[in-house]
C-alpha cells in the first residue's frame, strides 16, 4: 500500500459543514438510522442525559434491526454511565467498550484518551468534529449551545476513516467474534470533488500528523489566518511561526472563549496575551456561550476541522482527529461564518484592554497555571510514548 504523506489529499468528496445545535445531533441520528450493513461509533463524551440518550437509543434500533454496531467511549470523559444503560446498550447487541480504563481515578487519569469524535457509516459516510454528545453542546431556551463545528464527509477518504477506527477498536485483546473485519474495497466519488484529507494525532503509535499540519499552514500563510481555539496553548515553536506570519504581514485573528468550562486554561491562555498581542496578532473572546471549537483557516484557500487542540495535551495525551480540507469555494463560505461570528458575537481584546486588566495577582495565576500545564505535558508524554 502507498504509504500516506503529509500532502496526501484525495478529491471526489462531497462535504457538508454542520455548527454545534439541533442540525449536528439530527445529521448523526439520521446516519445511524439509515446504516444497512456497520456502525463505527468513537467519542470522548456521550453524557447520560436527554442529548446523549438519543444517540444511545438511535444506536440501539440499529443493532437491533441487524446492523454491527461498535461503540468505543473514553473511560474518563464518559465514566458516569448507568449500569442500566449498559445493560441496555449491551443487550440490544451493540459491540461496546471503554477505551483506556488504566490510571483513571475520581477527578483524575493520566493516560492516553480517546478525544476524537467520529461517526462512521458503512464506510460510505463519516462525521468528524469537535463536539461531543451532551446538553450543553445541543443548547436549551435558556441557555445557549457551546459553539462548535463538524463536517459530513462522503467519498474516497472514508476508506481510510474506516482503517482508522478499525484498529482503535481492535487495539486490545478481544475475541474475534467482537472485531471489526469491515474493509472498503470500492467508494463512490462525488461531483462536488472537494479535495481533503483525515490526519490522526496518537502519540503512541508515533503519530503527529495535525501538529504538522498546523505548522505547515502557519508557515504557507501569505494573507490572512483564523484561528478558533477553546484550549489555546501553543508550545515554543507554534507561537514563533505564528510570530513570523505576523512579521510578513499575514493579518491573524485567533477567537478564544471569554469563559471556559476549565479555569486553569483560561488562566494560562491568558499569560500568553501579552506575547500574542505583541506581535501583533488579533485575540477575540467569544461571549455568547462557551468556545469549544478547534478550527482553522488559511487564505480563503485551506480549513481544518476535528478535535484537536492547539496545545500538547493533544500533541502528547489524547487520540485526535482533524479534516483538513483543500477547497477555496468550501473555505470561504467557512471563512464568511467564522468572521460573521467575529463581528456579531466577539469582543476584540486590544492590546491597551489587556494592559488596564492586568494585576500582579492575574500574571501569577497565568503564570503558575501554565507552569502546571506544561509540567502536566510532560507527564503525559512520559506516560504515552510507546517503550522500545
Amino acid at each position: 500500500m502507498k504509504r500516506r504523506t503529509k500532502h496526501d489529499y484525495t478529491g471526489g468528496h462531497s462535504v457538508e459543514l454542520l455548527y454545534s445545535g439541533e442540525p449536528f445531533f439530527a445529521a448523526n441520528i439520521r446516519a445511524i438510522d439509515e446504516a444497512r450493513h456497520y456502525i463505527h461509533f468513537q467519542s470522548y463524551i456521550v453524557d447520560e442525559d436527554e442529548t446523549g440518550l438519543r444517540i444511545f437509543d438511535a444506536l440501539v434500533r440499529a443493532a437491533l434491526r441487524g446492523v454491527r454496531t461498535y461503540l468505543l467511549l473514553d473511560a474518563y470523559g464518559t465514566k458516569y454511565l448507568s449500569g442500566e444503560l449498559i445493560k441496555k446498550i449491551e443487550d440490544a447487541g451493540i459491540l461496546f467498550r471503554f477505551f483506556s480504563p488504566a490510571f483513571i481515578t475520581e477527578g483524575f487519569h493520566l493516560s492516553l484518551r480517546l478525544h476524537h469524535k467520529v461517526l462512521l457509516i458503512d464506510g460510505e459516510l463519516a462525521i468528524i468534529g469537535g463536539m461531543n454528545f451532551a446538553d450543553r453542546y445541543h443548547g436549551t431556551q435558556k441557555k445557549k449551545k457551546w459553539l462548535d463545528f463538524a463536517v459530513i464527509v462522503k467519498g474516497p477518504e472514508c476508506r481510510h476513516i474506516n482503517s482508522i477506527v478499525r484498529k482503535l477498536w481492535n487495539k486490545t485483546f478481544i475475541s474475534k467474534e467482537e472485531k471489526s473485519y469491515e474493509i472498503v474495497h470500492s467508494i463512490k466519488t462525488y461531483p462536488e470533488n472537494i479535495k481533503l484529507r483525515v490526519i490522526e494525532n496518537n502519540w503512541y503509535r508515533n503519530k503527529i500528523e495535525i501538529l504538522r499540519s498546523y505548522r505547515s499552514a502557519f508557515k504557507r500563510a501569505q494573507e490572512h489566518m483564523i484561528i478558533f481555539a477553546s484550549y489555546f496553548l501553543p508550545g515554543r515553536l507554534e507561537r514563533k511561526l505564528l510570530r513570523l506570519a505576523s512579521s510578513r504581514g499575514v493579518d491573524i485573528r485567533i477567537v478564544l472563549a471569554a469563559e471556559s468550562d476549565t479555569p486553569i486554561f483560561k488562566r494560562a491562555t491568558g499569560f500568553l496575551y501579552d506575547y500574542i498581542l505583541r506581535n501583533n496578532i488579533k485575540i477575540y473572546e467569544y461571549l455568547p456561550s462557551n468556545l469549544h471549537a478547534k478550527v482553522a483557516t488559511v487564505d480563503s484557500k485551506w480549513c481544518t476541522i476535528g478535535s484537536y487542540n492547539l496545545n500538547h495535551i493533544s500533541d502528547y495525551g489524547s487520540v485526535e482527529m482533524n479534516v483538513d480540507i483543500l477547497d477555496s469555494e468550501f473555505t470561504a463560505n467557512f471563512e464568511k461564518i467564522l468572521f460573521k461570528i467575529i463581528k456579531s458575537d466577539c469582543r476584540q481584546v486590544t492590546f491597551e484592554e489587556y494592559i488596564r486588566r492586568k494585576t500582579w495577582y492575574n500574571q501569577f495565576a497565568g503564570w503558575l497555571s501554565y507552569q502546571m500545564i506544561r509540567l502536566f505535558m510532560r507527564l503525559m508524554a512520559q506516560m504515552t510514548s510507546k517503550k522500545k
